[in-house]
């Protein structure tokens, strides 16, 4: 449920810029949509949440990580690649679809391109460090946090241990204020909210739960550092900013769980959280030429305007999630286990 608010705020955020990008002004939205980056920062500490505690007790070595990192790309890989290989194709044939758009003039170059596919960061046509499918910038943290994650599983029992003195002595080294894009991006202090995730994952792989009390001292202790600690948003204190909210929201909604009744329809979009969060960004400029061309004067309010373009990303992702994502995800999970199982019997055999 918490990763179909989190997907939706990153909706609404970007939902509000490409509106006004378009020629329509916006008064109540705008008021709800700014704080729906911090979704980004909710995904990443779910993501560490439910890392630590799915690979809760596996044995070290390397069999244990092979089957995390393949489990892993079975779930982000398959959609992400076949997106990225969709717009690549589409901005070479016709790169007007996609302008204006909110994230520059689309254009790339065939190393932007590779590295986009790889998970490697670079620079994008606006000179930003981020893929050719924009948002996949956040995947490329998480595969980075994927990668520390399984080597941490190959020396140890405890990975958690690894993995945020890793993440923290690669966050401490911002502090020297290199510039290079590969220390940019390794160094980001975001990282620390997977860490913080990973953290109350494995306090409930213990069995245990946080009590509403500890929930309270969280809450407000946040809100305090909030309030005294206040800067513009940035890179480097991004963790501060938003990284902590995203844990006090987490360990709230994890304290409260049994105590509210969510919505079948919100459980479902959470289902398809991955596959919104992806399309959503193809889908505003395609719904937004289609309005305009309905609304060439810009009559409508952009209040209902952001609604619309929202409500068309939920139902593209729906339709994704049940074409594409779903379907892909269990056959490329099926195909890599069969050669993993394959691998497996070979090494047996030449032993």
């Amino acid at each position: 449920m918490l990763r179909a608010i989190a997907a939706l705020g990153v909706v609404a955020f970007h939902a509000d810029g490409n509106v006004s990008l378009y020629g329509w002004a916006s008064h109540i939205f705008p008021h709800v949509s700014r704080y729906g980056e911090l979704g980004v920062d909710i995904f990443f500490v779910i993501s560490g949440f439910v890392i630590a505690l799915v690979s809760y007790g596996e044995p070290p070595g390397f069999g244990g990580a092979r089957k995390f990192m393949l489990a892993r790309i079975a779930r982000v890989v398959p959609l992400y690649w076949a997106l990225t290989a969709l717009l690549v194709v589409v901005l070479a044939i016709k790169p007007s679809v996609f302008v204006p758009w909110t994230f520059g003039d689309p254009r790339f170059s065939l190393w932007h391109v590779v590295t986009s596919f790889l998970f490697v960061p670079s620079l994008n046509w606006s000179g930003l460090i981020a893929p050719a499918l924009n948002v996949g910038w956040t995947l490329n943290y998480e595969v980075w946090f994927y990668i520390v994650f399984a080597v941490a599983m190959c020396v140890t029992g405890r990975p958690l241990v690894v993995v945020a003195t890793v993440l923290g002595i690669t966050s401490l080294m911002r502090l020297v204020h290199g510039a290079s894009l590969p220390f940019l991006f390794y160094t980001n202090p975001i990282v620390l909210e997977f860490v913080a995730g990973c953290f109350v994952g494995t306090y409930y792989a213990k069995g245990k739960r946080i009590p509403l009390v500890v929930v309270l001292v969280v809450l407000l202790g946040v809100v305090a550092l909030r309030k005294t600690y206040a800067p513009t948003l940035t890179d480097d204190n991004r963790f501060f900013v938003f990284g902590l909210p995203a844990f006090a929201i987490v360990v709230v909604a994890l304290a409260m769980e049994a105590r509210i009744r969510w919505g079948r329809l919100l459980g479902r979009l959470g289902d398809a959280s991955y596959s919104l969060y992806l399309t959503h960004i193809l889908t505003f400029p395609l719904v937004l030429k289609l309005i305009q061309t309905a609304d060439q004067q810009h009559q409508l309010p952009g209040d209902l305007v952001c609604i619309a373009v929202v409500v068309s990303s939920i139902l593209v992702a729906f339709a994704c999630y049940h074409l594409l994502e779903r379907p892909m995800t269990r056959i490329v999970g099926r195909w890599l286990i069969r050669r993993a199982d394959a691998s497996n019997a070979h090494q047996g055999i030449a032993v």
